[in-house]
């Protein structure tokens, strides 16, 4: 009971700050999940009686981060109207597959040989680092074309910066020897995960569909939502499926067929989703220590500038023939900064214990860090050069 109190009271409290955080961030200005890392930073480095002031269990912190995963790929991925898709969600899905790709063959490089990590894991890092989460610059940069065309890329990539790692990892455990027909016996139960994900999904979603359409009811049928995005990921991992790609096609579905009251009904979601916003960026600051070498911070420096390089080419060759301004070119280049996706795959992979993956969440925190900083000040100058023009 008294465990169960302490955990509780650290929940409030840790919601209680993220508020605040947030609260300031808007009024400055300043990327939110900049001040909720460093919150959390903060209360990682406070001790009582030689004991951290604030600890959770992993069971806890591992059915947090599937919570924070199922909602915020159904957030993203149920605003995805593909009727809605034109040339310039196209130029964004060009971006995205360039980013993606670059990203998978030059950096998995970088990776291997800077971190004297294996190739599956280097693999895994470049995974991580495919997602972007501009949500900062929107408040600030209005609607340039490099502004929109940023936001259709992270609604693009959310749903793979969540979906390529868990495919490594699985083609990781799964893959051991190089044995052609080795491969393709693995591809089966591979392909198999992928149809009953998205199965899942879409029978989930036509429940929800035919029980909101018919029964609305002003409390109920948010909530009903919610359970939705959780009940097709779990039906997916129990049956064998990917639960991510299960909500995918659950938020695409449920985006994409008639709902009366649908922005209602994602309001609320919204709300839940922020709160695990709050808690997934200041927990990520608490549980993970990053080591204050000058060793380490050299070596994520050189990989950091590695990583803007790839971002840039990847970005001219999408938009070379787009005309665009030198400081949007700019802009598109510096501002990717990782976002709560990928704060919520760092949570997941905390239970694998190996030395290779330590390396990499270590690395993925501190380009959490170094994205938003670095988007931060680019933003500034943007806004400036858009206030001169």
């Amino acid at each position: 009971m008294a465990d169960a109190l302490i955990t509780t009271t650290a929940i409030a409290v840790l919601l209680f700050v993220g508020v605040i955080c947030s609260w300031i961030g808007k009024k400055l200005t300043v990327p939110d999940a900049l001040l909720l890392i460093l919150a959390g930073l903060g209360f990682g480095q406070a001790t009582f009686k030689g004991k951290p002031l604030i600890e959770f269990p992993e069971l806890f912190l591992s059915s947090l981060a599937i919570l924070a995963l199922a909602m915020i790929v159904f957030d993203s991925t149920a605003r995805l109207r593909i009727r809605e898709l034109d040339t310039f969600s196209l130029k964004a899905v060009r971006l995205m597959f360039n980013f993606t790709i670059f990203t998978l063959i030059l950096f998995t490089l970088a990776s291997h040989y800077i971190l004297g990590i294996s190739w599956w894991t280097a693999l895994l890092f470049s995974a991580i680092m495919v997602g972007t989460s501009p949500e900062a610059v929107l408040t600030s940069v209005g609607k340039s074309k490099a502004a929109t065309l940023l936001k259709l890329e992270s609604i693009f990539n959310t749903p793979l910066t969540i979906i390529l790692p868990f495919l490594v990892i699985d083609l990781m455990t799964n893959v051991k020897s190089s044995i052609l027909s080795e491969v393709v016996e693995q591809l089966t139960p591979f392909i198999m995960q992928i149809i009953v994900g998205i199965g899942a999904g879409i029978f989930v979603g036509l429940i929800l569909f035919k029980l909101v359409q018919h029964v609305y009811a002003e409390v109920y049928s948010p909530l009903a939502v919610i359970v939705a995005a959780l009940l097709a990921y779990v039906l997916a991992e129990n049956l064998g499926g990917s639960g991510v790609l299960s909500v995918t096609a659950l938020g695409l579905f449920f985006g994409n067929v008639y709902v009366k009251e649908k922005i209602t009904l994602l309001g609320i979601e919204t709300v839940l989703a922020k709160a695990l916003y709050i808690l997934v960026f200041i927990l990520t600051g608490l549980i993970i220590k990053v080591p204050l070498t000058k060793e380490f911070f050299i070596t994520s420096g050189i990989l950091f500038g590695t990583y803007i390089a790839i971002r840039t080419l990847a970005v001219y060759v999408s938009v070379r023939d787009e005309n665009l301004p030198f400081h949007d070119f700019v802009l598109m280049a510096l501002c990717a900064p990782k976002g709560i996706a990928t704060a919520a795959v760092v949570f997941s992979l905390l239970v694998i214990k190996s030395p290779d993956i330590l390396i990499i969440l270590d690395m993925t925190f501190a380009f959490i860090l170094y994205s938003i900083v670095v988007s931060s000040i680019t933003l500034m100058l943007t806004r400036e050069q858009h206030q001169h023009h």
